[in-house]
């Protein structure tokens, strides 16, 4: 059967479409308006007229930006706590205090706190960012990697942490570095890409204090494709080093270095078997391992490497109602993390006798991080809610009793309501979405709403404290977060369910969740806002283009509109196995039928859309908001404002500061209240 592309209608867009390029792929004719402004050279003046309009709009909104800054800034001094690491005795964290710019690595050890890397120090501006970090199996040294404005491109550096003081030399182009040290902590095991390469990330040796230049080459050249992505272990036995293989979201690989061994073996084969892998523990020379095969809500097996073949292994904790997220082993106890419709529960698996013994959470919330040792005698957990930033919690091997060891609060949130909703999708699907409101609120149709979501890459949208979702609840908003196929809320299946040729339920998903929000009572089309970052973005894009009706403003935040030429850019080919590729055959048709940059149609009154990206996002670049909001200022045929705003010193969202996260939040919380009628809007009272 022939196809017949249906490109942008150039001449009804005339003259901001003349001359636009139209390429025929794969019998698909596709028109690229704006291929121009692909580049900084072709983008940079009209980026400019766009910031004087976006300005010149919201100053004449009627809307009082900074006192929304002013909150914003105030609920942002809360504060954080996260990324939870157990090394020996020692607990090491990051953590942001009051009007600290960017959160700081701490070591918590006998019972003291100790700040060791703090990046406001090393850049007043708070442009430098802590990427990552990896103590050492005494936590007697840690390796972490810092950056400059949002770019994530990691420079490694070694701490000494009993001197407090840098050792050896730093060693650049460690995005997002793995790290595995050596157990007499005088090297290690780590990730590098080359020089000016965002691929072929491969796994080299480097001894404190020689010349990282040198650093030998462990695993990769041959054995990995450029898009794989390794990560490293230290084995249990302290001699083995795994290396986990992300072949994509669906598939990924373990391979392993024997001591006396030229070259990694691989173990388990995640592509050949369709599978993930996850979480390998060595325990009595055998491993046990979080995988989906033949189980999509994960089991746990024991693979010996002797018979690795899947005949061979033994399930040691059987698939169950509701998908497993995470395990950690300590002595012969396995705590294993599960996702009951995107909230997390803990239950400690008895290895040796049988048996588990449920660990109740303090609420709807969700397990950020889970630590345990095998030859140590606890675990510790990592929580956070919709109410509650964070809390550090331990549980001793053999008990059930939980001890807070730490915890940020937030008394501003004690009286918000958390409810859990499922709604039905286009096919009947059941959906969840959490709720959150301020007690009193009428489901009158009157709500100023706002929802988001994101459907896509195995993740799970799981409760999680906002300070933007407080402020918008300050106001008597209802918020709404919808738990879409795409993501891993039930496991593989869900996930499968929305990417390639099935990423448009992920879009009708979202589309239902808001036809229920509205039918419901919560609100109507006028007072209704979505918003959505990155992969979310493309949710907005989507959203503007197939249901506009529905909702009165979006905010697409770092979002992807291209899906034509998404793969072109940056580290883009990494997303080929979520989103399929233009440059497949079978797999242009129907992202061209969802690519929100060409679904765009003059004639249409498009809702408020306000598109916001950065020039320093080494993800999705910044060209494709560009293009997106040039053709849907073409195209519009309403009174909506579409407008455009580009950080030139900010990335993805990873490492932005305090002040400019707060900036940021505050102009697009502007244009949002300008559309869903501000006034109708108490303002917060004064604490």
């Amino acid at each position: 059967m022939k196809k017949l592309g249906l490109p942008v209608a150039i001449s009804l867009l005339a003259p901001a479409l003349a001359g636009a390029e139209v390429e025929t792929i794969h019998g698909y004719r596709i028109a690229d308006p704006f291929r121009h402004f692909e580049t900084e050279e072709g983008a940079d003046p009209w980026i400019a007229e766009q910031h004087e309009r976006t300005e010149a709009y919201l100053r004449g909104s009627g809307v009082d930006r900074a006192a929304i800054e002013k909150r914003l800034d105030e609920l942002s001094r809360i504060g954080s706590l996260g990324r939870l690491r157990l090394a020996g005795d020692r607990i090491f964290y990051v953590k942001r205090q009051g009007d600290e710019e960017q959160p700081s690595l701490y070591v918590f050890y006998k019972g003291k706190e100790r700040k060791l890397v703090d990046p406001g120090a090393l850049d007043p501006e708070g442009k430098t960012a802590l990427d990552w970090f990896h103590p050492s199996p005494s936590g007697k040294r840690v390796v972490y990697g810092l950056s400059k404005d949002g770019t994530e491109l990691s420079v490694l550096h070694v701490l000494d942490v009993e001197k407090g003081r840098t050792i050896g030399e730093t060693i650049p182009n460690t995005r997002a570095a793995s790290v595995a040290w050596l157990p007499d902590e005088s090297g290690f095991f780590y990730t590098r890409y080359p020089e000016g390469d965002r691929y072929n990330r491969w796994v080299y040796f480097h001894r404190i204090g020689d010349d990282p230049a040198q650093d030998r080459l462990v695993f990769g050249e041959g054995d990995l494709e450029k898009t794989d992505w390794p990560y490293v272990k230290r084995a249990e036995d302290d001699k083995t080093l795994i290396i986990l293989v992300s072949r994509g979201w669906s598939a990924s690989d373990v391979w392993i270095l024997e001591p006396g061994a030229e070259k990694p073996r691989r173990l388990l084969n995640g592509a050949e078997l369709g599978a993930l892998f996850e979480m390998p523990v060595l325990r009595d020379g055998k491993f046990l391992v979080l995988t989906n095969y033949q189980a999509p809500r994960y089991r746990v097996v024991e693979v010996d490497p002797a018979r690795p073949e899947p005949e061979n292994w033994r399930t040691v904790v059987p698939e169950g109602e509701w998908p497993i997220q995470a395990m950690r082993v300590v002595g012969d106890e396995l705590a294993l993390v599960r996702l009951e419709k995107a909230v997390s529960t803990l239950a400690i698996h008895d290895l040796k006798k049988g048996g588990a013994r449920e660990i109740p959470m303090p609420g709807i919330g969700a397990i950020f991080a889970l630590e345990g040792r095998m030859k140590g005698d606890r675990f510790l957990v990592g929580y956070t809610s919709f109410t509650e930033p964070a809390r550090v919690m331990e549980i001793r091997r053999g008990k059930s009793e939980v001890r807070t060891l730490m915890a940020i609060e937030a008394p501003g949130a004690r009286d918000i309501v958390v409810e859990q909703i499922d709604y039905p999708s286009y096919d009947g699907t059941w959906v969840p979405m959490f709720l959150l409101y301020r007690k009193g609120v009428e489901r009158d149709g009157k709500n100023p709403t706002l929802l988001t979501g994101y459907g896509g890459f195995n993740v799970s949208l799981t409760p999680s404290f906002s300070t933007t979702a407080l402020y918008w609840l300050e106001r008597g908003g209802v918020y709404a977060i919808a738990n879409l196929r795409g993501g891993s809320e039930f496991g593989e299946a869900w996930h499968e369910a929305g990417k390639l040729g099935n990423k448009h339920q992920v879009f009708r998903d979202f589309e239902y969740a808001m036809r229920h929000l509205i039918r419901e009572g919560w609100t109507r089309p006028d007072r209704l806002a979505i918003t959505g970052g990155s992969n979310g973005g493309l949710l907005m894009g989507a959203m503007m283009t197939q249901a506009p009706e529905l909702f009165r403003v979006a905010v697409g935040r770092v979002g992807l509109y291209d899906m034509i030429r998404f793969q072109r850019f940056l580290i883009g080919e990494l997303w080929v196995d979520e989103y399929g590729s233009s440059e497949n055959p079978d797999q242009v048709g129907y992202l061209y039928g969802y690519s929100p940059y060409h679904q765009v149609l003059p004639g249409v009154r498009y809702p408020a859309f306000f598109g916001v990206t950065a020039k320093s996002d080494t993800r999705v670049h910044w060209n494709h908001t560009v293009k997106f909001v040039a053709a849907l200022q073409a195209a519009q045929a309403g009174d909506a404002p579409i407008l455009l705003y580009v950080e030139d010193r900010a990335g993805h969202g990873q490492g932005k500061g305090r002040t400019d996260r707060v900036r940021e939040t505050a102009m697009w919380m502007q244009f949002i209240l300008s559309q869903v009628e501000e006034k109708a809007i108490p303002a917060p009272e004064k604490r």
